[in-house]
This record gives structure tokens, sequence and C-alpha cells, in this order.
């Protein structure tokens, strides 16, 4: 009530007593291309047992899936999307930019599925993303939510790294993997964290078959991959030891590397096993009844 004596509103004094915010929950969702997926089922649990995030961070395809959470699609709207989308038709290789995929294309599909900007999502979001030119991680939370989304996934030598300013910005995934700090820096008290791309152990790897030049080149392949993710994995776990979560997701995702988009089906089924299974875990970021 506006009290014209004194040309000021009347505000009711509030003693810290009276306020009591409610806890905000933060979702922190890792890198990892088509195991990124795992989130989807992830979410599907957690619509069960009644738990919304308030504020979400994400990177990569973390970032992406983050996005879709924020805009306010349930799980059951993402499955269809995932499922039905012929990913080929985002991956369009040219031997003139040496990219993988279609940049253009994958604009208009976030273009006719997302808002344009962070400021009209349903919740606070923030992405990351890396800057090559100085090595640093850039976070992205205000304006252009579609140039966000293609610099935190823009994965060297797939997608076309993003010119911001003085900035070159790439996947975010090379310094941040599970963005924990994210979430904290948008205000969340307790924050839940999936990483899709957990290190599994090798024993005994198998030589692949054909012929010996062959199997020569695809075991080079994959050692540098092989030690892309050790490397990851470790920094992941330095920066998870900084930013702790309250809770840690590793869904286990054996068999599906990071461009087979057409297994969503098993990257989903496999963040949905995990969130089950961590049932208790999850129940505990629910706020208290007093």
């Amino acid at each position: 009530m506006f009290d014209a004596r004194r040309g000021s509103p009347e505000v009711p004094r509030v003693t810290s007593e009276d306020v009591r915010p409610e806890p905000v929950l933060g979702l922190a969702l890792g890198g990892g291309g088509a195991r990124g997926l795992c989130h989807i089922g992830v979410m599907r649990v957690l619509e069960e047992f009644g738990i919304r995030p308030d504020v979400v961070s994400g990177t990569s395809m973390g970032g992406l899936i983050g996005a879709f959470i924020a805009a306010g699609y349930n799980a059951d709207q993402m499955t269809d999307i995932a499922t039905d989308l012929r990913w080929s038709k985002l991956i369009d290789w040219s031997p003139i930019s040496g990219r993988l995929v279609n940049t253009k294309g994958f604009e208009r599909w976030l273009a006719e599925l997302l808002p344009a900007t962070f400021e009209e999502l349903e919740l606070p979001l923030v992405l990351t993303a890396t800057d090559l030119n100085d090595g640093r991680i850039h976070y992205s939370q205000h304006g252009d939510l579609i140039t966000a989304l293609r610099a935190t996934t823009a994965y060297p030598g797939a997608l076309e790294p993003v010119a911001l300013g003085r900035a070159r910005l790439v996947d975010g995934g090379l310094l941040n993997q599970i963005p924990v700090d994210g979430a904290l820096f948008l205000g969340a008290h307790k924050v839940l964290a999936v990483n899709a791309t957990p290190l599994a152990r090798v024993d005994h790897p198998q030589d692949d078959a054909g012929a010996p030049r062959r199997r020569i080149r695809m075991t080079a392949i994959r050692e540098l991959m092989r030690a892309v993710d050790v490397m990851q994995a470790q920094l992941t776990m330095a920066r998870i030891s900084f930013y702790k979560p309250d809770v840690l997701l590793d869904p286990l995702m054996e068999g599906l590397e990071i461009a087979e988009f057409h297994k969503a089906k098993q990257a989903i089924e496999a963040g949905e096993a995990a969130a089950r299974e961590h049932r208790a875990d999850l129940l505990s970021l629910l706020p208290e009844v007093s």
C-alpha cells in the first residue's frame, strides 16, 4: 500500500526468521555425444519421483539436453525427438570445409524447437564452452541461445568454432565436462550431476578383424581416443573434487560410442537404469517437509 503522506510504499518488517527461502536444486549435465542422451532417461525418473530442477547447467550434449529441459520439454517429448530425428540429416561432410556437421542445418533445427534467447526459457540455464584463443572456460547464460548451443557443442573437427568477439569457442567438454560450478553459480544449494562419459576399464582389448593394414589404423585411432578419454576423465574428477555434487550418476553405456546416435534408445535406458539404482540418493534431494 502506498502512503501519500510519506511519499513511499509501506513495507512490512520482515525478520530473518520469517524468511525461509526454498532450496534450489541444480542439474549439471555432462557432454558425451550420443552418450549424452542418457540425460533423458535420468529426467524420466526424476519426473516420476517428483523431482524438478530449478536451474540447469550443461556442456556439449548435456548443454543441448539441458536447453530442452529449461525450455519445458518433458522426458517423453525429448525421447520422441531423439529417436525420431534423422541425425544423418545434420551430418554433411564437406571436403572443402572438412567439417562433419552441417552448421546451417543444425542451427535451423535448433531454431525450430527452442526459443531464441536464454531469457525466454522457463528455467535459468548456463552453458559452457572452451575459448581456443586464451584456453579458458566460457560461460553463457544471457542473450543468444542458439549461438551458445552451437558453441558448447562445437566438437573440434566436427562443428565449426563459434567466433564471439575475440573468442573462438568450441566444445565446453575440453575443460569442463560436468559443469557443477555452473549450477552453483546460478544459486543451487544442491546439485545432481550426470556423467555421460565415465571411464570404462580396459583389461584385455581385442584385436580388430580385417586386413593387417586396416587393423593397425583402427588400433591407432582407438588408442588416440582412449588417451583423450583418460585425460578428460582425470580433469573431470579434479574439477568435481573442487565443485562436489550432492549426487553423481554414472550411467553404464558399454559399447556405445559418442557418434552412435542410432543407439539413442540404449543411452536413454542407461540413464534411466542409473537413476533408479540411486533412488534413495535422488529422493534425498527433495526439500525436507517440516
